[in-house]
């Protein structure tokens, strides 16, 4: 294939996209909310491992409890051992259920958003087909009509919600999951603060 025709296959699939989001306006508050509530998955990921770091360093080892929950939890809460452990399976419970909470509205909004481009296309689409001549019609098949309908309006679906939100989403949750390592990194290799002279070193 010579770069001719990959540069026009490339340009004309570029034109497709773009008219495709451009079908996709009237419906951008509906994208926008989906994309929201996809965002928020970012979050609740970087919190499902916060409850078992704090039983390893609060529970298990001796470190203190984080500033911000130390001032949100009640005092008997962090009295004993127990009533930590309590505190922290409560944490987990109440994370898994955002999280799914999370799942079921991007969901349904997903799927929302997404029936409604497609009602919306096919309709646009039957419309042109009936404006098209007998003549269109008895030479290229009632079936490639239907077809046309029926299946290639699914790709506005495939686009502007199972294509692009996705893709966003995913990518905003690796640079902040990798901000975040890079910082535990960072912090675990930080050189260690000189020590301070002794006596011996002044008297000399």
């Amino acid at each position: 294939m010579s770069p001719a025709t990959t540069d026009g296959r490339a340009y004309r699939d570029l034109v497709i996209y773009r008219r495709l989001l451009a079908q996709a306006r009237p419906y951008w508050w509906h994208l926008a909310g989906v994309f929201l509530v996809s965002v928020l998955a970012t979050p609740l990921a970087l919190l499902a491992p916060v409850p078992l770091k704090i039983a390893v360093d609060s529970v298990i080892g001796s470190r203190e409890l984080p500033g911000s929950l130390d001032a949100i939890l009640p005092g008997f809460a962090t009295t004993s051992e127990v009533s930590l452990l309590l505190v922290i399976a409560l944490l987990l419970v109440l994370i898994e259920a955002l999280t799914q909470l999370q799942a079921i509205a991007d969901a349904i909004l997903r799927t929302y958003t997404g029936e409604k481009l497609q009602l919306d296309l096919r309709a646009r689409l039957f419309g042109r087909l009936q404006r098209l001549s007998l003549a269109y019609h008895d030479s290229r098949g009632t079936a490639d009509a239907g077809y046309r309908v029926q299946y290639d309006a699914l790709a506005i679906r495939t686009v502007a919600v199972d294509g692009v939100i996705p893709l966003v989403t995913a990518a905003l949750t690796v640079f902040a999951v990798s901000r975040k390592r890079s910082a535990a990194y960072l912090g675990l290799t930080a050189p260690a603060p000189a020590p301070a002279p002794t006596h011996a070193h002044v008297a000399a």
